[in-house]
């Protein structure tokens, strides 16, 4: 087993080592004295006049005491000694008045700068936000995962009895481009990592393709006139059997250059796969921070990771991490930017314990919404249960409070009214025992967290082991409400069995929304009115929306977070996986400009 893998990755060539400037810095005494000679050197003061010399004994006339020069008499008028009483010391008392002048002169302009500066110094700026600036649309790019792959070993023994279909995962990735209410649905190419393009072709309003690719690929769309395409797509595999045994379902994801995975372990009888791709013309190197249950972890393999251009690296993440049940992690990408999804394997002896894919989660922030949570039936004391994963990344202790959003309204979860999670550490919270149904959860906290939700679905025991049922598990990720944005509902009907859209509203007012159902021939049904409860979330089974769904539009003005949670049946039980919805890239392309 090779700890990390690059496909067709050029080597990097060895750089030339630099040498930084850097900077020493005093203590103590020395450390004061350095500070002082920080501060803005004061103004250089004028030369001193030339020295006069004292005037002779007998000389009785009255000089100023400061500086020789002339004294005002008591009617405000100001004597001098003539010049014919003083012709030895004219030359003196010139140089005297000279000096007095210059001093005074001095002085008032001190004193008028100091009563300028009362007047003309700027009252403080107020705050003003940076304005929204459109930037031109470009071509909308983003990678499409494959289907789920054994992380170890050549093969898996499963039983004789098991149809080899049954334990290879069958996939497939659906792409649509949809039409605006002023533009066409845009033209776009979907090229494999390894194969040749392929073009989405008309069907209907839309373009669409649909494709069972062997590996990751990469989709670009181009603009129409002057706006983004709509884009949207995923990929779904399901495995009946084996060590891969679930459903798992990915959204095409937009590149970025930092990415928050809440997700995995690297504790025995697991394997997380971090796979990076890099969808750009030029390499980029990530580095990835990682938080475990006891706090950040060195994790030297996951520095400095090189992805070349149209290419894709996989790192395991237990090669690269101490043992730990739970795992949380930043992707910094320089140079470019990629997109980050960890392939999540858990086996129970050899028992598979689900298989899932941890996309990116919101950044962190003080509150967060986590949607798609539709919970089965579970029990306190069972072996697996759907679980709250909440990361602090910060240096100081959070205090969150955790509940449910659902179809009554907000519901407390026992225990979880006040969750103290230390610095830098991972914490799971358990779900187990509340009512089946859908939700969302909604996580209040005094300092920045972002997190995820893990749904379990246990299935029934069989030869494998009679004491241990198998368990397919479905990642959710923290996200931000949307206004407008598209649910793809990928192999309904083939390799999905049901779907089920969900709408959770973390305001404290209601919220319209309005699904627009697009089947698979590209046909735009009638439009849907749901209304939203304050703090609350309504579920919409996609058999309600229209036959041969292949995607919903979504709009909602005052923003909604939402879901597609995607089922199947298996011989043993019922698998599970969660898509989150696509963005419309032309609503994401006002950026804030601060001119500074």
């Amino acid at each position: 087993m090779r700890w990390r893998k690059d496909k067709d990755a050029p080597e990097a060539d060895a750089a030339p080592e630099s040498v930084e400037a850097t900077e020493t810095r005093p203590t103590g005494e020395a450390e004061a004295a350095a500070d002082a000679g920080d501060k803005p050197a004061p103004a250089e003061e004028p030369p001193a006049p030339a020295e006069v010399p004292p005037a002779p004994a007998a000389d009785d006339t009255p000089e100023s005491s400061a500086a020789g020069g002339p004294q005002a008499s008591g009617d405000g008028e100001t004597e001098t000694p003539a010049a014919a009483d003083r012709p030895s010391r004219g030359r003196t008392a010139l140089r005297r008045v000279g000096a007095t002048t210059s001093a005074l002169l001095l002085l008032g302009a001190a004193a008028g700068a100091v009563v300028a500066a009362q007047y003309l110094t700027p009252e403080p700026s107020a705050a003003v936000t940076a304005p929204l600036v459109d930037v031109p649309a470009g071509p909308v790019t983003a990678v499409c995962a494959g289907p789920p792959t054994l992380t170890s070993g050549d093969g898996m023994s499963v039983d004789p009895d098991l149809d080899p279909a049954d334990v290879t995962p069958a996939s497939r990735t659906q792409l649509l481009t949809l039409p605006r209410p002023d533009a066409a649905a845009g033209a776009a190419t979907f090229a494999p990592l390894e194969g040749d393009a392929q073009p989405l072709a008309r069907k209907g309003g839309v373009r669409a393709l649909v494709t069972d690719p062997a590996a990751a690929g990469i989709v670009q769309a181009e603009p129409v006139g002057e706006v983004s395409a709509l884009l949207a797509g995923a990929t779904v595999a399901r495995t009946n059997a084996g060590d891969l045994r679930g459903l798992v379902a990915t959204a095409c994801q937009a590149p970025s250059s930092s990415s928050w995975l809440v997700g995995g372990a690297s504790e025995p009888g697991a394997s997380s796969q971090l796979v990076l791709t890099n969808p750009g013309r030029t390499p980029v190197t990530a580095n990835v921070t990682v938080w475990t249950s006891l706090g950040v972890t060195d994790a030297p393999l996951l520095r400095d990771v090189v992805i070349a251009p149209g290419k894709q690296t996989e790192v395991l993440l237990e090669a690269a991490v101490t043992s730990d049940p739970r795992l949380a992690l930043r992707v910094d990408a320089d140079g470019g930017e990629v997109t980050a999804v960890v392939q999540d394997a858990q086996l129970s002896g050899f028992v598979p314990a689900g298989v899932d894919a941890v996309t990116p989660a919101g950044p962190p922030a003080l509150r967060q919404t986590i949607p798609g949570v539709v919970l089965g039936e579970s029990g306190i004391d069972d072996a697996a249960s759907s679980a709250v994963r909440l990361v602090n990344p910060g240096e100081e202790v959070a205090t969150a409070r955790v509940a449910l959003l659902g179809p009554e309204g907000e519901q407390a979860i026992a225990g979880a009214e006040e969750v103290a999670i230390d610095p830098g550490a991972v914490l799971d919270l358990s779900l187990a025992g509340i009512a089946p149904g859908a939700y969302a959860v909604a996580v209040e906290s005094d300092v920045p967290v972002t997190g995820a939700v893990v749904l379990a679905r246990p299935g029934k025991p069989g030869e494998l082991d009679p004491d241990v049922a198998p368990v397919d598990r479905a990642w959710t990720a923290a996200a931000a409400p949307l206004s407008s944005a598209t649910l793809p509902v990928p192999a309904l009907g083939q390799l999905v069995d049901a779907a089920t859209v969900t709408l959770s509203n973390p305001a404290e007012t209601p919220v319209e929304v309005e699904l627009v159902p697009v089947s698979a021939s590209g046909a735009r049904g009638k439009p849907v009115e749901v209304s939203v409860p304050a703090r609350a979330t309504v579920a919409r089974p996609a058999a309600d929306l229209g036959g041969k769904l292949a995607a919903v539009e979504l709009s909602a003005p005052d923003g909604i977070t939402a879901a597609v949670v995607l089922t199947a049946k298996a011989p043993d039980g019922e698998l599970i996986s969660v898509l989150p919805p696509t963005a419309d890239p032309h609503a994401q392309r006002a950026v804030r400009v601060d001119v500074r």
